[in-house]
């Protein structure tokens, strides 16, 4: 019986020639054995991870920036690697659970559930629960895992603490997605997310649910329900939203259909174009050349400008610029790279930051570096001496 994985193969044919070359039991086991040795590695992860954490924080400063230098590490978001340090430190303070992903007794998943759900449950209580999730979650999926907690932590939290942590933690996010589609996420009381799904079921089974598609009897109910839900914001809502739709030159004359985004995604260029030349829509038409990507117009219609130079900036950087952060620069600081009054106020000068890397660069130990010119490259430099160059976003590129 294998114990542990195989090498690494020369190329995908060479390793699944040597797998074929496995009976059934001896193919499990190398299933097994692998997702062991995986384990193993991100039990071995959480302890490196951890370290690079306390090494930045003992640097000092109002804000470390841990998370942030720990992205540009691996190339992750700066929301992803604050996951991955908390999950790290985290699992480097509870043995039991550590111990049962570096055994490969859990992955990590398991793990992650196992933390989030006992969080608030104090010791030695928390260590005894822990015990008995990390022995269930062995024979058991995550889903079961969760419901096993649940019950646990109930039984043990007769004031609700929990829920109120909980609570804290509620709210709704959007997430582009490519062809004109975003994602929407939200995390509501149950209660509230119950009503809410009969509420949106009821009108999506209803012969008044709202068919903005011309689609009919054809869709689905998670479709029926999409329309429901875009149809009760349409009755409910007057507010006045704006949308920026860049479109290449070529593209409003019909010599090329590709290139077009709205507000920072990518569309087709028909919905680019049926938005450009609308009468109705309030939007804002930014309009590029084809071969450089240099912003030609930045035409306003029904838009509430801001101050000229810090519009001119956000709709140059579109983003904030630390590297890897997707914040729109609608949502940004303007902020002077060389500090005013050193620093003058002109865009050279000046990039868009999001509050969180605002503040990293005002207060952290990072060191930020402008070269002035039309690439106005920033070049960010973390406490352990990691950089990274951003550049203004190029309205040709798709990077």
């Amino acid at each position: 019986m294998s114990t542990t994985p195989t090498a690494p193969s020369e190329s995908v044919s060479a390793g699944l020639a040597g797998l074929r070359a496995l009976d059934d039991q001896e193919v499990t086991d190398e299933l097994h054995a692998v997702e062991r040795q995986i384990r193993e590695l991100q039990a071995r992860r959480a302890l490196v991870v951890t370290e690079v954490v306390g090494r930045i924080e003992a640097i000092g400063g109002p804000v470390s920036g841990a998370a942030d230098e720990l992205g540009l590490m691996l190339s992750i978001s700066s929301r992803s690697a604050d996951n991955l340090a908390g999950t790290s430190v985290d699992l480097s303070e509870r043995e039991v659970v550590w111990e049962g992903l570096r055994d490969g007794r859990i992955d990590l998943p398991k793990a992650q559930c196992i933390l989030r759900e006992l969080q608030a449950v104090p010791d030695p209580r928390r260590e005894e629960l822990e015990l008995i999730a990390v022995g269930f979650a062995e024979h058991h999926t995550a889903h079961q895992l969760k419901s096993k907690l649940l019950a646990m932590t109930c039984d043990n939290d007769p004031e609700a603490e929990q829920r109120e942590e909980a609570l804290r933690n509620r709210g709704v996010w959007f997430t582009p997605r490519g062809h004109g589609m975003t994602d929407v996420h939200a995390y509501l009381s149950a209660e509230q997310a119950e009503a809410f799904a009969q509420a949106l079921d009821g009108l999506a089974e209803s012969p008044e649910c709202p068919d903005p598609h011309g689609q009919g009897d054809q869709r689905t109910l998670a479709q029926r329900r999409a329309d429901a839900l875009s149809g009760f914001l349409d009755q409910h809502t007057t507010w006045d939203i704006t949308a920026q739709v860049l479109i290449p030159a070529d593209m409003l004359v019909g010599v090329e259909t590709t290139g077009a985004e709205l507000n920072g995604s990518p569309c087709t260029h028909e919905l680019a174009s049926l938005l450009a030349w609308s009468p109705d829509a309030r939007w804002q038409r930014l309009v590029t050349d084809p071969l450089t990507g240099t912003l030609l117009d930045a035409g306003t219609r029904k838009y509430e400008i801001p101050e000229r130079l810090r519009k001119a900036v956000r709709l140059r950087d579109r983003t904030c610029r630390f590297p890897g952060c997707t914040r729109r620069a609608e949502y940004t600081d303007t902020d002077h790279v060389v500090p005013w009054p050193e620093g003058t106020t002109r865009a050279q000068n000046l990039v868009c930051l999001c509050r969180r890397h605002h503040r990293l660069k005002t207060f952290g130990r990072w060191q930020v570096a402008s070269q002035h010119g039309p690439a106005h490259d920033l070049t960010w430099t973390g406490p352990l001496g990691t950089a990274r160059t951003t550049r203004p976003h190029g309205y040709h590129r798709r990077d």
